[in-house]
């Protein structure tokens, strides 16, 4: 890469990076370490769920048809007959008995109703038996879940590529499935660059800044979903960053740069993508901000060049590293819009695509969304308060209030705006 960059459109960068984020391999690992990762192949159950007849609530278990004249002045009397032991089967009752049920339990044999124990008076008779007295009729299948009702045997419960979250959970280990195929966590490495930037606990000079990007990055590959490897700082210097890259690329599946990436000549890591010759992927882009983000393939192994300007490294990795990151643990890495309105105009006209921080919510009913005040390419407060990325397209003028916009939330925030 030499002379003048090309600027590429941002659907064709994440298409040429999509080309090489492929899922990584597949490895069974205990239940309790797979939360958050994703499902390698399709999970069936080899039996109906529930596999019996199934109580839905406290209390005893009848036939209908012994109920049919029961009423307040006329109660019925139906003998009580012990359960089974747990795991004992479900035990069968005959015409004129009833059995004590639990909510989940096997429903008994003969049995196709359950009466809720708070409406059963119980009783003893002259021979010391006990007995029930039911004060009204009942529906057959009350409060009984047939066998199968959820699912039948061979059933698909979860498609391949479906993240473990606490249900899946649960079901994975109702099917005995102990050690489930899984796509491993991607390992990440995160680089930043340049003489400009200080370790968090020192006192910057003038002109220099503490790395914000570095914790940034690391907080977002963990909430996409991959594993922090290595975090590694380089000045200036161009063997030290050859090196920190290659040491990258051999414990981790991919690499994130953030900082010295554009064509000064003090951005080592741009030498370094201008020297990657046909595994450049791209080099600039067509959107505000983050028109320096740049990408290869070096090693076999995805390397993505961010902005050092803290707000630029932010939409970057969102529109770029994220799908990257999701597609290498199994997901589709396809990014989720939202159509919204604009609640505050005034946005000023751009010849390219930009991607602003932003507020998004509810109001009448309809997702509503306006930029943070401060949104320039070095901005850093309103990385925090924003819970939503804005695309605004390219305009000739102002983009008014009451526009329809496209709006990704960001990580965390999808079921919390909607509920809102």
């Amino acid at each position: 890469m030499s002379g003048r960059r090309e600027a590429m459109s941002l659907e064709e960068a994440q298409r040429r990076i999509g080309s090489w984020a492929v899922p990584l391999e597949a490895v069974e690992i205990p239940l309790e370490e797979a939360v958050g990762l994703r499902l390698a192949e399709a999970v069936r159950t080899d039996m109906p769920i529930p596999a019996f007849v199934r109580a839905g609530m406290d209390g005893y278990a009848v036939r209908a048809s012994d109920l049919v004249a029961a009423s307040p002045h006329r109660p019925v009397l139906l003998a009580v007959s012990n359960p089974q032991a747990a795991g004992k089967g479900a035990g069968r009752i005959g015409q004129g008995e009833t059995m004590r049920v639990g909510t989940g339990g096997p429903l008994p044999e003969g049995a196709d109703t359950v009466v809720m124990q708070e409406a059963v008076a119980l009783r003893s008779d002259d021979g010391g038996r006990q007995l029930a007295e039911f004060l009204r009729t009942e529906t057959p299948g009350r409060h009984v879940t047939a066998a199968g009702a959820e699912a039948q045997a061979g059933s698909v419960l979860l498609e391949g590529g479906t993240p473990i979250g606490p249900g899946q959970s649960a079901l994975l280990a109702s099917l005995g499935i102990a050690m489930p195929r899984v796509y491993r966590r991607p390992r990440v490495a995160v680089i930043t660059a340049g003489d400009d930037v200080v370790p968090i606990d020192a006192q910057p000079d003038v002109g220099q800044v503490r790395n914000g990007n570095l914790p940034m990055l690391r907080a977002l590959v963990e909430a996409a979903g991959g594993l922090v490897v290595r975090t590694t700082h380089v000045r200036d210097e161009p063997a030290q960053a050859k090196e920190a890259l290659e040491s990258g690329l051999r414990e981790a599946d991919m690499v994130i740069v953030s900082g010295g990436i554009s064509v000064g000549d003090s951005d080592v890591m741009g030498g370094l993508f201008r020297e990657a010759g046909s595994g450049l992927l791209f080099s600039k882009l067509a959107i505000r901000p983050g028109s320096a983000s740049s990408a290869m393939v070096l090693s076999g192994k995805l390397l993505i060049g961010l902005s050092g300007n803290p707000g630029a490294c932010f939409a970057g990795f969102e529109l770029l590293a994220r799908p990257a990151i999701e597609r290498l643990g199994g997901g589709s890495g396809l990014l989720r819009w939202h159509r919204a309105r604009l609640a505050e105009g005034g946005i000023k006209n751009s010849a390219f695509p930009r991607f602003m921080r932003g507020v998004a919510w509810i109001e009448d009913g309809m997702l509503t969304a306006r930029p943070c005040e401060e949104n320039s390419s070095s901005g850093l407060i309103s990385i925090g308060e924003a819970n939503a990325l804005l695309a605004i397209r390219p305009s000739g003028g102002e983009t008014a209030a009451g526009v329809m916009i496209d709006v990704r939330l960001l990580s965390g925030w999808e079921d919390r705006v909607w509920q809102a």
